[in-house]
């Protein structure tokens, strides 16, 4: 084979081969370890195994999907009669990528959520998270080819407008995971962890409302006359927001990680 021959088949490799490899590796992981726990946690627990059964889903799906497009591009025979980058111009690959997200972001809440299966073994924790921004990866790289907007347009209006983003994203986890840790918390001997779970509540929320704010403004979304002026970003206002911000989020750091309390260890048990 000329080397101009074998440029063009690499050329026309998929280019996010890398991308359905990670998201198969982490898949597996993520497979492997809930088959092996999750026995010993509904037996611990006390619950039917269909519950825990359930929790494969998410890897399994991702695993078998990624495998079969790295398998159909890279077999050529395969390949020349089905390449499943350009089925519908490449939609077809685009709406899977979106289907991993979404799958991902609801497997994410049921494996990480307070009490759930990913705080009895840290390789599902950590697995499903890895599995999740994966595949937000391999999608953002897919609209990237067909010139849409990813997350590098997404964020390229100032150097700031990409960590509001991270803040905004921050702040929906530790108020979603504050609350569902509080509905978890029962009895009267507990009032601390209850305080730590409003505390966090209510960092998540300030903070996602100040970020958003932000992002907004970034997009030119408030057209008000006072918010064309001086609220805005790039000036002395978003400076005085961010040291705000800064100066409270280390507080919650201190606050919530500190020992006993209930960001204290993985688990979020503190010293229960």
């Amino acid at each position: 084979m000329s080397s101009a021959a074998a440029k063009d088949e690499t050329t026309d490799r998929n280019k996010k081969l890398k991308a359905y490899s990670f998201i198969a590796i982490t898949s597996l992981i993520n497979v492997a370890s809930i088959a092996e726990a999750k026995d010993v946690i509904a037996e611990a627990k006390d619950e039917d195994q269909s519950t825990q059964n359930f929790n494969l889903l998410w890897g399994l799906l991702t695993l078998f999907l990624s495998m079969l497009i790295i398998f159909i591009d890279v077999v050529d025979i395969i390949k020349n009669k089905f390449d499943f980058k350009t089925i519908m111009d490449g939609k077809v690959e685009g709406y899977t990528l979106l289907g991993f997200v979404t799958c991902w972001a609801i497997g994410v809440i049921f494996l990480t959520r307070a009490g759930g299966l990913g705080y009895s073994s840290l390789n599902v924790y950590f697995s499903t998270w890895a599995t999740f921004f994966g595949c937000i990866h391999a999608l953002d790289l897919w609209l990237g080819e067909k010139d849409l907007v990813t997350m590098q347009k997404l964020c390229s209006l100032s150097s700031t407008l990409p960590y509001w983003w991270i803040l905004w994203f921050a702040s929906i986890v530790t108020f979603g995971s504050a609350a569902d840790a509080r509905r978890l918390i029962v009895g009267d001997n507990v009032v601390a962890a209850r305080e730590s779970c409003d505390v966090a509540i209510g960092i998540g929320l300030a903070s996602f409302l100040f970020s958003f704010f932000f992002i907004l403004s970034h997009y030119e979304f408030l057209q008000c006359s006072v918010c064309m002026t001086w609220m805005t970003y790039g000036g002395m206002f978003e400076l005085a927001v961010i040291v705000v911000v800064d100066i409270w989020q280390v507080v919650a750091v201190h606050t919530l990680t500190s020992a006993g309390k209930i960001g204290s260890t993985i688990a979020g048990q503190g010293d229960e």
